[in-house]
């Protein structure tokens, strides 16, 4: 007897959850170590390189999952955005290994946001010319905040597939179908990886996992803006990545009033606030898990809404626990004070 098509496509799902933890095993015994730094939450010295199996495994698995749900993968959105994934990671893996300096690493995400936009994938406001700067930016930025908040255990991988299953759960609701088996192709790889990395390290991410990622995030979130059939459904992508957002943003601009380096490595963004006054480091994940499914719902409750109605509607509501979350770094910084942040 034939199995249906989303059979197989499960099983393809399973596949690609226990190959890339059996290339996670592989990365841990190869132990390509991260030695504490000033702005580490781990004291001794932990393997990285886990984004290797995550990304192998996707690249791997997805073309099979795209075929059996007879979504082709010979497009070239598709297919420059894949290229753009696997240049990142490469780069990125090869800056795990060797230490390259910032500028080569913003050059090669610059050139993979370009290899997307060239691909189609981009979007047409506020004018067709400024959108192409807009995606450009939004996707190096994405990138790099996905980048700067891998640094507690499970934190990024855990808000990535959190905000991955919401878009397979509400694809057909957004008018968004194609994006249903992707999303679940990358959360079926992260949660190979998650137990290696949740709640005790055995492994991290490395940028050859968080920046690809990353990319992906902003990429799914620019396809949202052209292809979704509610007024406001370009709310999800900026929605579910509202904490990350809000925490990068903040610490820039925060950082540039205090006439910090905006190059300068540090430890001062809210997560890592919140780890240095005490608070548990699991409690701190799941809590920023959370973050992500209140974007998700609220993206869920504004897409009906006229685009002007959705954001004011959408930002004090994405805002308020962000605020909340700062006012409890606050709080805690003066009870357990970790000196200046």
């Amino acid at each position: 007897m034939l199995l249906s098509d989303p059979i197989l496509a499960v099983f393809c799902l399973l596949c690609a959850a226990f190959f890339a933890a059996g290339l996670v095993r592989v990365m841990i015994n190869l132990a390509v170590l991260d030695h504490p730094g000033h702005r580490s939450a781990h004291e001794t010295p932990v393997p990285k390189g886990g984004g290797v199996g995550v990304m192998a495994s996707f690249f791997l698995f997805f073309p099979l999952v795209q075929d059996i749900t007879g979504h082709s993968v010979l497009q070239a959105d598709v297919i420059l955005t894949a290229v753009a994934t696997a240049l990142l990671a490469c780069v990125s893996w090869a800056d795990d290994l060797y230490q390259w300096p910032a500028s080569i690493k913003l050059v090669a995400q610059t050139a993979a946001a370009a290899l997307i936009i060239a691909g189609g994938t981009a979007t047409s406001w506020p004018a067709p010319s400024y959108g192409l700067v807009l995606s450009l930016f939004w996707l190096v930025f994405i990138t790099n905040a996905v980048n700067f908040m891998d640094g507690l255990n499970g934190l990024i991988s855990g808000c990535l597939i959190v905000g991955n299953l919401f878009v397979a759960a509400t694809g057909t609701y957004f008018g968004l179908p194609d994006l249903v088996w992707p999303a679940l192709m990358l959360a079926g790889c992260l949660c190979g990886f998650l137990p290696f990395n949740f709640p005790k390290a055995r492994i991290f991410l490395g940028d050859v996992g968080s920046q690809g990622c990353g990319l992906l995030a902003g990429t799914a979130a620019l396809y949202m803006t052209r292809h979704t059939s509610q007024p406001s459904g370009w709310v999800l992508g900026p929605a579910l990545l509202s904490p990350l957002i809000f925490d990068v943003l903040f610490t820039l601009v925060r950082r540039k009033i205090a006439g910090h380096s905006l190059m300068q490595a540090h430890r001062g963004h809210l997560y890592q606030v919140l780890h240095r006054s005490g608070m548990n480091p699991v409690l701190i994940t799941l809590c920023e898990c959370g973050f992500v499914l209140w974007g998700g719902m609220v993206a869920v409750y504004t897409a009906p809404f006229l685009p002007l109605k959705a954001a004011c509607v959408a930002v004090p509501l994405l805002a308020a626990p962000q605020l909340g979350w700062l006012a409890l770094a606050i709080i805690r910084t003066r009870r357990h004070p970790v000196g200046p942040w």
